[in-house]
């Protein structure tokens, strides 16, 4: 039976939209992003069984229905490494270049470094003259174009990624982990120069590491295209939020995936898996989460805890008992399927909460950090928000002005000790005094932290004078403050996690469980959280947040509408309806009986003139 236009127009409609896809991943060394990439790039995903999966319930049922869609509808994704676009600014070094780069890194003497590498000197050299040659490639006409889109794509996705792993095989000798570091200061060189040998600041490079990645996707799609197939591209390891910002504005089909893990299961598999000692897994974890950035830093540093604030889909990859990482598999496919169809399924409970908890953290007026918080019962019934904020009645930080203060306006905006104590005035304006009267702001307000310049002041920190309240302490101060509620056994999500103080106020008011998106609170789980009586268990988020959870969950068009289009079927019919149906329906069974009687009677007559003849 041919299919009807309106039937191949939903087809249409979702092929288009899946016909190109990008997912960066993003997350801590030894959380997994590499295992996911493989998955997604894998040709089978091997999917557990809904009845051997971890979901339970309804949850079940959608994985179900996701697992039925993605396995008829999947395209393996083309993985992109980025250790494969760092290799890329290494190779336009020369080998002496690349030597005495890797004897600054590495404190070690040039002709060690040369003596160690003697043997890969004809790889490095070809390898070298190969790079210098695609970047010269013309660009003039479409044909060079077209050329040097389809080295783009040869080079970045199959030869590059086997030359990476002959590289590190050759350092790898030289020292522990000197693969690691040279990659992530490279990487850092990069995001500064532009350039893999130098770390002096042009502000001018800022986007050149990600602009190189934006120009090997489009090589990708050209190639996808030309094979008429869709383009789905995995980027495994996103350590910059700027550079997923860059992607995200230009790709409406980009989603920023964090993969998290238990801090312990990260450790042990880097311990195990890549040998790490604990000085190297320190230095790593102060590289990739550093505690503060100034200046420039703030642009070229990697910044795992602002790629995951950023995240549109958190994935958690539990690790441990995970024969095949079922469970990471069957999370991987959930979204994917999403992306391919939005509407498959309705959202979980624990996202529709959290989505909550993200939403009204838009309502902080905090300049350092925003921070949403949603209590719930343990049916998930919401019984109060919070974000972190000022005190009801007094103005937020957003609001207030180091200028207004100085000059006396807006005295109501500031407190008693703001406007009268010396010393504290004597910091804010030998702070902001003479910046203020910069045109660098181009109109911005100029707010202040009091707590910064306050500890100026002490010349100590204390968070004590932060003026906000937390998320989750305003969250559970509504409760109490609008009537009251019993909320033990409840559950508390927030978009961040809770520090030691929130943490204690949970454990007080009884909740039973905590979920939570940062995978790494400080102290406030082991010495808290993880203590006593009546633990409440921890979760790590996993779900979509932000505009992923409309772009996903939000459907083309309602489900029922889709079905009837794509299978020509109708719902309820009135009885006039119900009548007409009826009379063509006997129309066309008396029209088939009259055709079937006037051939019988032709046959019949044919019978007649042959026996009298």
């Amino acid at each position: 039976m041919n299919r009807k236009k309106e039937s191949l127009a939903i087809e249409k409609i979702y092929s288009e939209m899946s016909e190109f896809l990008v997912i960066g991943l993003t997350g801590r060394t030894g959380s997994g992003c590499s295992t996911a990439a493989a998955i997604l790039s894998a040709d089978k995903l091997d999917l557990p069984d809904p009845g051997q999966s971890h979901y339970i319930g309804n949850e079940q049922r959608k994985y179900r229905i996701v697992k039925k869609y993605i396995e008829k509808n999947r395209t393996p994704f083309k993985w992109l490494q980025v250790r494969t676009v760092i290799t890329s600014y290494i190779l336009r070094l020369s080998y002496q270049e690349f030597c005495l780069l890797l004897s600054d890194v590495l404190k070690i003497e040039l002709y060690l470094i040369s003596h160690k590498l003697s043997d890969f000197k004809g790889i490095y050299d070809y390898s070298h003259n190969r790079i210098k040659t695609f970047y010269n490639m013309s660009e003039d006409d479409m044909l060079s174009l077209s050329k040097k889109k389809k080295e783009g794509y040869d080079v970045f996705f199959n030869w590059l990624p086997e030359f990476s792993n002959e590289l590190k095989l050759a350092i790898s000798d030289i020292m522990p982990g000197c693969y690691t570091k040279l990659y992530q200061t490279v990487g850092d060189n990069i995001r500064a120069s532009g350039s893999a040998n130098k770390k002096e600041f042009d502000q001018d490079k800022l986007f050149s590491f990600p602009a190189l990645i934006n120009m090997i996707i489009k090589a990708a799609r050209y190639v996808s295209k030309q094979n008429n197939e869709p383009c789905h591209i995995v980027i495994d390891a996103i350590r910059n939020p700027y550079e997923a910002v860059y992607l995200r504005d230009r790709y409406s089909g980009f989603y920023l995936m964090s993969v998290n893990t238990n801090n312990n299961n990260r450790l042990k598999h880097l311990m195990e898996s890549h040998k790490f000692t604990s000085s190297q897994i320190q230095e790593l974890d102060d590289k990739e989460y550093p505690k503060k950035l100034s200046g420039y830093n703030k642009y070229v540093s990697q910044n795992i805890q602002k790629c995951i604030e950023l995240a549109d889909i958190h994935i958690n990859n539990p690790r441990e008992n995970q024969y095949g990482h079922s469970e990471l598999r069957a999370q991987l496919a959930w979204y994917v399927a999403l992306m391919l169809h939005p509407g498959l399924v309705m959202p979980t409970s624990t996202e529709s909460c959290m989505q909550i908890a993200y939403s009204v953290k838009q309502n902080s007026g905090c300049i350092s950090r925003q921070v949403g918080a949603v209590v719930t019962d343990s049916k998930y019934s919401v019984k109060a928000v919070g974000w972190n904020n000022t005190p009801q009645g007094q103005v937020p930080c957003l609001l207030r002005s180091a200028d207004d203060l100085i000059n006396g306006f807006d005295e109501a905006a500031y407190s008693f000790y703001e406007k009268n104590d010396e010393e504290f005035r004597n910091v804010l304006h030998e702070k902001f005094n003479f910046v203020r009267r910069q045109n660098y702001l181009d109109g911005r307000n100029l707010s202040f932290c009091f707590k910064d310049v306050q500890n100026q002041v002490e010349q100590k920190k204390n968070q004590v004078h932060t003026r906000s309240l937390h998320a989750e302490e305003n969250a559970f101060l509504q409760i109490s403050k609008h009537g009251g509620q019993a909320v033990k056994g409840g559950i508390l999500f927030t978009s961040a996690s809770p520090c030691e103080l929130c943490a204690k106020k949970a454990y007080q008011l009884g909740m039973s469980k905590i979920v939570y998106i940062d995978p790494y609170p400080g102290i406030a789980t082991p010495h808290i959280l993880d203590n006593g009586e009546f633990k409440p268990s921890l979760e790590l988020f996993r779900g979509a947040i932000g505009r992923a959870f409309y772009q996903l969950y939000q459907p083309i068009m309602p489900y029922k509408d889709e079905l009837e289009v794509l299978l020509d079927i109708r719902g309820g019919i009135d009885k006039k309806e119900r009548a007409l149906r009826s009379l063509r329906s006997e129309r066309e069974m008396l029209r088939s009986e009259n055709t079937e009687l006037r051939a019988e009677i032709e046959r019949l007559q044919k019978l007649v003139s042959g026996s009298v003849s």
